[in-house]
């Protein structure tokens, strides 16, 4: 596979850059795409909508170029995605135009001092449970961030900012709650109809939520998700008026998966403090005092055909993460190594009776081209 690393002159945070440059928010952190400058500039659009379809990335339309022919011709370049390609990590990059390395959010799982705990980062349960990790939600309490909806608000009163959701995806901004994409659909261009300046955003969770269950070749179950999203954006674009620029993207696309398990290496799990967290296909580790070189040695025998093994002062300066100003926290949620995939095998702690088919979060081509596309 081909490893690609993420760009950060090119990616779903400057796309995000140029809408809040389009509002005139002034303290942008990063560049604005200037194709995507000049399409707002001259059509001034009343409402500007963004839709982003979890995994649905340039390599899985490829895939399904017979179910999505109007949506591959209206992308209009293909941008980067985050490093983990994941979606804690890239959603929040799309909600606040701020790259993982200024957000703090930076995958799936996340160690926290405070309970010391691996805590899964979205649902604020510990690692492999359900038991709550704290009763306030310790993500959105330590590193909390000011989404893009609210940025433009602080500017323009007058713009209705929405979110369109099958579940609340931004803390203290409810949602409308639709889990049907035709239903998401009609309820944007209802918003569209509304006499009023409207930012939109849509999330929706699949093709990615059917991927992780089946895998991305699994075309009895994918094409049709992948027909639906084609079927209803093009009706969003023959009914939506000059006033209306609706930009579709996704956060990360998905690859089918092999896996690795700790457990089944004693010598490289006698070494390591806690469970792995961030990512499966991204995984950080803490290693006990004093078995650094002994870790690097082993996990190499073992992975080093398949894996990318940086220190963590290696891995914070990288720059796979992007650049800024870090958030205070995200030095400390990154433990002494991470071991970054570079084709389809995952890494987990502990057999599982069910693992995820398909997946992302690694370093290859395929996860981290997304697709700009314009209605």
């Amino acid at each position: 596979m081909e490893i690609k690393y993420p760009d950060y002159q090119n990616s779903i945070v400057n796309l995000v850059c140029s809408l809040l440059k389009y509002y005139n928010v002034k303290d942008i952190k990063h560049n604005s795409i200037s194709q995507v400058d000049k399409i707002l500039e001259e059509r001034k659009p009343r409402n500007v909508v963004l839709m982003l379809f979890d995994a649905m990335g340039i390599s899985i339309l490829n895939r399904y170029k017979d179910q999505s022919p109007f949506i591959r011709s209206h992308i209009i370049r293909t941008l980067s995605s985050t490093f983990p390609p994941t979606t804690v990590a890239a959603t929040t990059s799309v909600f606040t135009g701020l790259t993982p390395l200024e957000t703090g959010w930076l995958g799936w799982i996340t160690y926290f001092k405070e309970v010391d705990q691996n805590v899964v980062t979205f649902l604020n349960t510990i690692q492999n449970t359900k038991i709550p990790a704290a009763a306030h939600h310790l993500a959105h309490t330590t590193i909390p961030y000011h989404s893009i909806l609210e940025q433009i608000n602080a500017v323009h009163k007058d713009v209705i900012c929405s979110t369109i959701a099958p579940y609340n995806v931004i803390e203290n901004h409810p949602s409308i709650i639709s889990k049907a994409i035709t239903h998401s659909c009609d309820t944007i261009l209802n918003l569209c109809k509304n006499d009023q300046k409207n930012f939109i955003y849509y999330y929706c969770d699949n093709p990615d939520d059917k991927m992780h269950e089946v895998g991305v070749d699994a075309k009895e179950c994918i094409a049709p998700i992948i027909t639906l999203i084609e079927t209803n954006l093009k009706r969003l674009s023959e009914s939506i008026g000059d006033d209306t620029v609706i930009f579709v993207i996704a956060d990360h696309s998905q690859i089918n998966s092999k896996w690795f398990f700790i457990s089944d290496y004693p010598d490289l799990q006698s070494l390591i403090v806690r469970n792995h967290s961030m990512e499966f296909r991204a995984a950080t580790f803490w290693v006990k005092e004093g078995k650094n070189e002994e870790f690097v040695q082993t996990f190499k025998k073992h992975f080093k055909d398949h894996f990318i093994l940086m220190t963590h002062k290696e891995f914070m300066e990288s720059g796979l993460l992007g650049t800024g100003v870090p958030h205070p926290r995200t030095d400390g949620f990154v433990g002494d190594f991470v071991a970054i995939s570079t084709d389809e095998y995952c890494i987990d702690d502990v057999r599982k009776d069910k693992t995820l088919i398909g997946i992302h979060a690694g370093l290859t081509k395929e996860e981290m081209e997304v697709p700009l596309i314009l209605l």
